[in-house]
């Protein structure tokens, strides 16, 4: 629904009417007269009228007699007067609303708001009537279909049947007197069938005896109506059990929803804590990955001098034999500095080794410890950047942890520190590590975590290191091994300097031994 035409004489309503439509985005025409709303109507296509009843050139409702196809072009009433008998021969016409001009008129435009917002927005509700009479199928259809509802016909009880039996519907009305049965005896059949329990039924009647009212409400029967009923009323009826209906069924599905939650919510869980599990497993493997890379990088770091200096020993000893200048003594020096390189090698391959390896339990341990196997496996990488690296140690306590996954996790604090060191070119660049009892503070003097992503940093897949491939899974990886694993504490702030990042630990209660 885009045009619609309001037809009222008065300036300020009209205008009124006008800027809250076009506000919502309906394109509006506006008419003051009745010659005027004819000119328009003999020009251009309304989806909708808004008619005032009383104008200065005649009375509105003439004009209802000359809207052709009233279940497409829709109009609601606008008036001042509360005509009964005028209210219902315009409800036969097939108006929407009947609306009386109230002091408070911002409501009487919120209740024309609220009918297009109903009209543009329902899906079409199917309703069978089930009615020997043709005039009274005739009126219900004229009455409903501009209101948006799909209404079927059927004039026996069977052909009724075999329509409940095709098609959903929303809502019957039932005539009492039909041609094949009676309609009490069809309601009780109808109430039988589980498929069609839940559907509203509206009762028409010529008759409305206590008896006989009794008899269609415990029978089944939502609602009653005596012929002839009031159009108005009827209207309202409708939409009332329809929108009961569609509340029901939709209440109906929350609890089926909610009672399959219940039944099922032990495995539910299961099933989510598992695919929590894999996805934390995956992540963990990546975040190993990275920095079995980086461990290796550190290794070739570390390998390189003693490389270098074992080849040039090995061209030396060479050259003193192929000269015959290599005597005993000469050649158990080279020999001794040689033995020396390769127990260097041999020690690195078993600090990186040990770094690998997986623990099955958690043992007593310390920060001064973790950090003795920090420094063998970091400290030749951060002398090569020229990176100051001291440690600060106060009353270290032990607690209970995998060593090797906060020697992990340390070493990914300090490669972070690095790598910003580096990359902001800091001169004098500094990292400390501070032991204060069960407390581990990692600091740096880069400048800092920029405060709009100071609380993302923690967050999976979040990485500042797009352009070397970071996976933003280390210190996302290295709190939930803290938090999860240890029931510690990883947190980060900033310093005048720079960045601190501070893990804390449960101190160990038990029996205090030295594991090293």
């Amino acid at each position: 629904m885009k045009n619609i035409l309001v037809i009222e004489d008065s300036r300020t309503i009209n205008n009124l009417i006008k800027k809250e439509l076009a506000h919502l985005g309906f394109e509006v025409s506006q008419a003051h007269t009745l010659a005027e709303a004819k000119e328009f109507l003999t020009t251009l296509k309304f989806q909708l009228i808004i008619l005032d009843l009383h104008l200065p050139d005649g009375e509105g409702s003439e004009l209802i007699a000359h809207i052709q196809s009233l279940t497409k072009t829709k109009v609601i009433v606008l008036t001042s007067s509360q005509d009964a008998d005028l209210r219902e021969e315009l409800f036969q016409y097939g108006i929407l609303d009947y609306i009386l001009k109230d002091t408070n008129f911002l409501y009487s435009i919120s209740e024309i708001v609220k009918i297009i917002h109903t009209i543009n927005t329902k899906k079409k509700d199917k309703i069978l009537v089930i009615d020997d009479s043709r005039f009274i199928c005739k009126q219900i259809k004229t009455v409903l279909e501009p209101r948006n509802y799909d209404v079927h016909i059927a004039m026996k009880a069977k052909t009724a049947f075999e329509k409940l039996k095709k098609e959903e519907y929303n809502l019957i009305i039932l005539d009492m007197e039909l041609p094949d049965i009676h309609g009490l005896e069809f309601l009780k059949l109808l109430r039988k069938d589980s498929r069609f329990l839940s559907i509203p039924i509206i009762v028409l009647s010529g008759t409305s005896t206590p008896d006989i009212i009794r008899d269609v409400l415990k029978n089944g029967a939502n609602d009653f109506l005596k012929k002839p009923y009031v159009f108005e009323e009827f209207i309202l009826k409708v939409d009332l059990w329809i929108d009961y209906f569609k509340k029901e069924k939709e209440l109906a599905e929350a609890n089926f929803q909610l009672k399959y939650t219940n039944d099922n919510l032990e495995r539910l869980v299961y099933e989510e804590v598992e695919k929590n599990r894999k996805k934390d497993e995956i992540m963990f493997t990546q975040s190993r990955h990275a920095q079995m890379g980086e461990m290796i990088a550190m290794i070739a770091h570390q390998w390189r001098q003693p490389l270098n200096a074992m080849a040039t020993a090995a061209i030396v000893l060479e050259l003193k034999a192929q000269n015959d200048k290599l005597d005993a003594e000469e050649a158990k020096k080279i020999s001794e500095k040689l033995q020396n390189y390769i127990n260097y090698l041999s020690h690195t391959i078993d600090d990186f080794r040990n770094f690998f390896k997986p623990q099955k339990e958690k043992r007593v341990t310390d920060f001064e410890k973790i950090l003795h196997t920090v420094t063998a496996l970091v400290q030749h990488s951060l002398e090569q950047k020229n990176i100051h690296f001291e440690k600060e140690i106060t009353a270290p306590q032990q607690f209970l942890a995998f060593g090797n996954e906060l020697v992990q996790i340390v070493l990914n604090i300090i490669k972070n520190a690095q790598d910003a060191l580096v990359q902001n070119n800091i001169e004098n660049p500094k990292i400390t590590l501070k032991i204060d009892k069960n407390s581990l503070h990692i600091i740096d003097n880069a400048g800092g975590i920029p405060s709009h992503i100071q609380d993302k940093i923690f967050q999976p897949y979040f990485s500042t290191k797009t352009e070397k491939n970071g996976t933003g899974l280390g210190l996302y990886m290295s709190r939930m091994i803290i938090e999860k694993h240890s029931g510690g504490k990883l947190s980060v702030q900033n310093t005048k300097e720079g960045a601190e990042f501070i893990i804390e630990m449960p101190v160990y209660e038990g029996e205090k031994y030295d594991t090293h």
